[in-house]
């Protein structure tokens, strides 16, 4: 079974979420590679933070071919003997999760809690502050898998759920003027950033999650950090880095 969660010191670490390889709307196995090989050449170590595969909404032939074009980068990744990763479980990654565990191949947990400079950072793909996931998973699953099968011919359509999902949200701003957090420069649904708060509350400095594909970096009032590295399925793809307990939000090309 996947560890609820490991504590680890990393000074230089990057953390990519939502690559969904298998799905339609990944076209980014170039891009991928080339981001290994960076982290490999500067000895940066890697988190992907929940649903670095696809078998919710996948299709046989691409999942196949990403598959064969990550782990040959994988394999890069880790010929050097400096690199670690370590995977979170997201929501897609439910049907290979047995696969994953059993491959050895790097620590796979439910959360990560990472020590730099001095500085505690919680990381969490954050399905389980959907309202959705959370209160009505089996409805959920029945969804994903019904649009897995539109993505084949639209993949664009991928991303339908998460406008719809922040148009609600904007149009719930206006109707309450009480809900700060629903204005358009939060960078994160307002469930999100109140789990965030909880782990600041216990003394967490950082908390990072995906799951929304949102990218952005939002510092609370108190100083504290949180942060989002949204989806490799988009056509501009994000990653976090931390160095020596800071922490940005960059872009790769």
């Amino acid at each position: 079974m996947a560890k609820l969660g490991i504590r680890v010191e990393e000074d230089h670490l990057c953390v990519i979420s939502d690559l969904h390889l298998g799905n339609p709307s990944f076209l980014k196995s170039r891009s991928l590679r080339n981001f290994l090989k960076h982290l490999s050449r500067n000895n940066i170590s890697l988190c992907i933070n929940g649903d670095g595969m696809d078998l919710l909404q996948f299709s046989i032939p691409k999942f196949l071919k990403d598959l064969d074009s990550a782990l040959k980068s994988l394999k890069d990744f880790f010929n050097s003997g400096k690199n670690k990763i370590y995977y979170v479980l997201g929501n897609h990654d439910i049907f290979i999760k047995n696969f994953l565990e059993e491959s050895g191949i790097f620590p796979v947990v439910s959360c990560l809690e990472v020590v730099s400079g001095g500085k505690r950072i919680h990381i969490e793909h954050g399905h389980y502050y959907d309202y959705l996931f959370q209160n009505h998973q089996g409805k959920y699953i029945q969804i994903a898998r019904f649009l897995g099968k539109l993505l084949r011919f639209r993949p664009e359509l991928f991303h339908l759920y998460f406008k719809i999902e922040r148009l609600m949200e904007l149009l719930a701003g206006l109707r309450n003027r009480r809900l700060p957090q629903l204005a358009p420069a939060a960078v994160d649904s307002p469930q999100y950033l109140q789990a965030a708060g909880e782990f600041f509350a216990r003394g967490f400095d950082i908390v990072i999650f995906g799951h929304s594909h949102r990218h952005g970096l939002q510092v609370m009032e108190d100083g504290k950090i949180y942060a989002n590295a949204g989806a490799w399925t988009s056509r501009r793809s994000h990653f976090l880095e931390i160095l020596k307990g800071s922490i940005s939000l960059k872009e790769w090309r």
